[in-house]
């Protein structure tokens, strides 16, 4: 709860809600900017990119555990329960065995690369579009969910 000039504000998420029920301008700044091209707070909604895997997967699955586990660039592990990962989130799905579900490749990389394409609702970052994840940390990703069975 802050106060200013004797007004009430509360902080839900990102919105300040004043007394007076006026809203005041989201501030986005506590939350973590992952772009690396883009000044944070600068950063404009990119349409969705469907893109598909071009030529054969060569990813490698223990590189694809590390970006997928690290903070600094796919975070998975905020959301999804992955296998070899502490402290999972569970607003994903569970993809410790995700390898057993028999999506393809190319299927699994257009996915991580806009989830968007798939479902215009999803809380999942479109890593590719918004170049968060390069083409072969993708590849890389994908390898390491395949292999997880």
């Amino acid at each position: 709860m802050k106060t200013t000039s004797g007004i009430v504000a509360i902080l839900l998420g990102p919105v300040l809600v004043l007394s007076a029920g006026a809203q005041a301008p989201a501030d986005y700044s506590a939350y973590p900017c992952l772009s690396y091209t883009l000044p944070c707070g600068k950063i404009a909604t990119r349409k969705p990119q469907t893109k598909t895997l071009a030529g054969a997967l060569d990813g490698n699955a223990e590189r694809g555990r590390q970006i997928a586990q690290a903070r600094d660039k796919g975070n998975c592990l905020a959301c999804h329960v992955m296998k070899g990962g502490a402290q999972p989130g569970t607003r994903g799905p569970d993809l410790s065995h995700y390898g057993n579900a028999g999506r393809s490749d190319a299927e699994t990389y257009t996915a991580i690369h806009d989830m968007r394409t798939r479902n215009p609702e999803t809380l999942m970052p479109p890593f590719g579009t918004n170049e968060i994840l390069s083409d072969l940390d993708i590849r890389d990703i994908v390898a390491f969910l395949q292999a997880s069975k």
